[in-house]
């Protein structure tokens, strides 16, 4: 019976091993990469079967129609990571590609295949050149509309391109085809995935086909939170680099929290002279300045939050009379904490004016996140204060909710008076309070989690509100095991609204708050998952399928890697 019994066991993990273990000549992987396929998946791809044996160290580009420096930029940092690409597998510019670094058993096996097979075709009287594709290493970059230094990504940009490889109406060519710089971007980056190192030939293919394409939603963004763990500029800016691989378009910068105020005000220094954790931990001018035009030439638009009326503790170290002061109920005296700004005093709505001032002209975006959400944490505060209770007992209120609502009201009402005229975006908290907004308002959806989300984006657009969505796709919240086929699925027109309301649904955000992240984890532990956001926001909606996403996704993986990025394996047991 023990015999039997243990044969049954070994029998069922057996089976359960062949449902996910596929043999490869170099172990057992979860899950076999794709070859060439890109991520975010196109609009559209019609791709052959057909492909050129390249050298990436080779490729040149060429600008006809327009071009401008932010061109050849972008054109020079594709062909460092077409260099790069090469190098990783051992080959240079003017030299045949090699199919080994090292000597591994896959990497011998491919030598000795690609050998074996070279001695047949001599054999045969066939020539090395007759046997393969031709090479091609010219591409056309065909770009229809002007650009110039001072062009800024908006929320408008246009971002479709075309790549045509060797079509029939393109015989031997190869084209990225855009009316725009910023479609450009986009279409080097997907002409960068169409090349891959065949293990088979022992050297690099570019597919054949045709790709048309185009995002599903304008704004399709990544919040990084700077307050609780400060974030180098250099970890930002590999952030930035992530994205564009990607196609996010929108940086959310929270700049400021309760722990910290690393954000460096010209019109109020003291704010993060007193407010960050350290004075190296500080974004200045120059770094502000550096991170948007780093952005810029990579079209990604950089949205500021400034957070009010709570979450604003550490903006009263550096400014006096500035937040609520909370008594105690049972000696009617101060306590010694602070709660959210002081919404009785002028002064208040005078100071954040001044500061959103700033901000709104260091920041050229046309929008500006105001925040305002968990504000019911300092409610406790504001109503313990005799001089909020007076206040309130003038304007004849008696709840915290409505000291919220007269404090936002007023704050959106200097916004709009503001030089630069900004639009805001705000947390949903505000209009769940029944707070009145301007029609044109966004409001950004972060309640309900992956299964009540749902209900807060049909009550959001039901009010007319054009809407972002960032309730399932917490990238903060980790779990052990494969978890990015959760954010894949989060469908944003997945809720019980009209075709009207689903047309106000602008995108979405993938958000990575910072109580347990700083520069040591950023990288691996946003990526490769924030991909998955990347591809529900770029792609069709018919692109939905993570068990058939799983390959490519283990390919991007892969791929980011090889760029040099720490980001984590995506899919279990494997190798890159």
């Amino acid at each position: 019976m023990a015999s039997t019994v243990s044969s049954l066991q070994l029998a069922l993990i057996a089976a359960v091993c062949s449902c996910h273990l596929v043999p490869t000549e170099a172990g057992f992987p979860w899950v076999e990469p794709t070859e060439g396929e890109p991520w975010p998946a196109p609009q559209q791809a019609d791709m052959y079967p057909s492909f050129y044996f390249v050298n990436p160290a080779k490729i040149r580009f060429r600008t006809t129609r327009h071009s401008c420096a932010d061109l050849e930029d972008a054109i020079g940092r594709t062909l460092q990571t077409l260099r790069d690409l090469a190098a990783s597998h051992g080959v240079r510019a003017g030299r045949r590609p090699r199919s080994v670094v090292s000597g591994s058993l896959r990497e011998r096996r491919t030598r000795v295949a690609a050998s074996a097979n070279r001695r047949r075709s001599r054999k045969r009287g066939e020539s090395r050149r007759a046997s393969s594709p031709r090479l091609h290493h010219d591409v056309e970059v065909w770009m229809d509309g002007m650009c110039d230094e001072k062009m800024m990504p908006s929320a408008t940009m246009d971002e479709q391109y075309s790549i045509k490889i060797n079509v029939p109406d393109s015989p031997g060519r190869a084209q990225i085809i855009s009316d725009s710089l910023w479609g450009a971007y986009r279409g080097l980056e997907t002409f960068t995935q169409l090349i891959y190192f065949s293990e088979k030939h022992g050297q690099f293919h570019l597919r054949q086909g045709i790709i048309r394409d185009f995002p599903r939603y304008a704004h399709r963004g990544l919040m990084l939170d700077t307050s609780r763990h400060f974030l180098s500029v250099s970890s930002i800016k590999a952030t930035l680099e992530l994205m564009a691989f990607n196609k996010f378009n929108v940086f959310h910068w929270h700049l400021v929290d309760d722990p910290s105020f690393p954000f460096v005000s010209v019109t109020f220094p003291n704010l993060s002279g007193k407010g960050a954790y350290r004075p190296d931990m500080v974004y200045t001018l120059d770094d502000v300045a550096d991170i948007i035009e780093f952005a810029r030439r990579r079209g990604i638009r950089v949205v500021p939050e400034v957070d009010t009326p709570g979450h604003v503790r550490s903006w009263g170290a550096g400014a006096d009379n500035l937040l609520t002061v909370c008594y105690n109920e049972t000696t009617g005296q101060p306590d010694g904490t602070f709660g959210p700004l002081d919404p009785t005093k002028g002064s208040t709505y005078r100071f954040v004016r001044r500061l959103l001032e700033e901000v709104t002209t260091r920041f050229p975006d046309k929008y500006i996140h105001l925040g305002g959400d968990e504000v019911f944490f300092g409610f406790p505060c504001w109503l313990s204060n005799p001089d909020v209770q007076a206040w309130m007992e003038k304007l004849n209120i008696s709840t915290a909710e409505e000291v919220e609502k007269a404090y936002m009201q007023r704050l959106l009402r200097l916004v709009k008076r503001l030089p630069a005229k900004p639009e805001y975006v705000i947390w949903q908290d505000v209009v769940d309070n029944n707070i009145t907004v301007q029609p044109d308002t966004i409001v950004h959806v972060w309640k309900g989690g992956a299964d009540g989300w749902q209900q807060e984006a049909d009550k959001v657009t039901s009010l007319g509100h054009r809407t972002i969505i960032s309730s399932c796709w917490y990238l903060n919240y980790i779990n052990y095991g494969v978890d990015w086929p959760q954010y894949y699925e989060c469908e944003p027109e997945d809720f019980n609204g009209t075709l009207v309301q689903k047309s106000l649904l602008l995108g979405g955000e993938a958000c990575m708050w910072g109580e347990f992240v700083d520069d040591t984890n950023l990288i691996s532990r946003t990526w490769p998952r924030a991909a998955a956001v990347a591809e529900r926001l770029w792609s069709a909606k018919e692109v939905s399928d993570a068990e058939v996403a799983r390959p490519r996704m283990e390919e991007h993986r892969c791929r980011l890697l090889r760029r040099g990025y720490a980001v984590e394996p995506a899919n279990g047991p494997g190798f890159c």
